[in-house]
């Protein structure tokens, strides 16, 4: 992955309205790769063959949801270093303690509006950049050997 400010988007929503709408969002807000797709499943085949900076997945999917892809995602030396937004109408104090033991970026409540997400992506983006160059600078072995 380079220091584009745009990386490539996956958007991971069982709605493919809300998630032709997401992507729509991103392409306008000037991400020229963005991807969409309805299930955890795929998505987490997807983020393995692909080079995603950035996740934006609903929490409620089913049979895999947005806590099994991040986990799976924040759990695995290759991609722990992508960014990982979830979404959802409402969550529970447990899915939120839940999310950030798993290593979550952020959250969005649906619907958000452009400002909130914005802020949001120049934070996360941020952080993004800044635990790359640090892992790159490091360059352990294996992940297990940097903490």
């Amino acid at each position: 992955m380079s220091d584009d400010p745009f990386p490539a988007v996956l958007i991971i929503d069982d709605n493919a309205k809300i998630g032709r709408l997401v992507a729509e969002i991103f392409s306008r807000l000037g991400f020229a790769d963005v991807d969409v797709t309805r299930s955890g499943v795929e998505g987490i085949e997807m983020i393995r063959n692909g080079n995603y900076g950035l996740i934006v997945c609903d929490l409620d999917l089913e049979p895999v949801d947005g806590l099994q892809v991040l986990r799976t995602v924040k759990s695995d030396e290759e991609m722990f270093k992508i960014a990982f937004i979830l979404t959802e109408t409402s969550i529970t104090f447990e899915q939120v303690t839940a999310a950030h033991a798993a290593g979550v970026d952020a959250f969005l409540l649906k619907p958000f509006d452009i400002a909130l997400l914005k802020s949001k992506l120049k934070t996360v983006l941020r952080r993004q950049a800044r635990r790359r160059r640090i892992v790159n600078d490091w360059a352990p072995k294996s992940m297990h050997d940097a903490f």
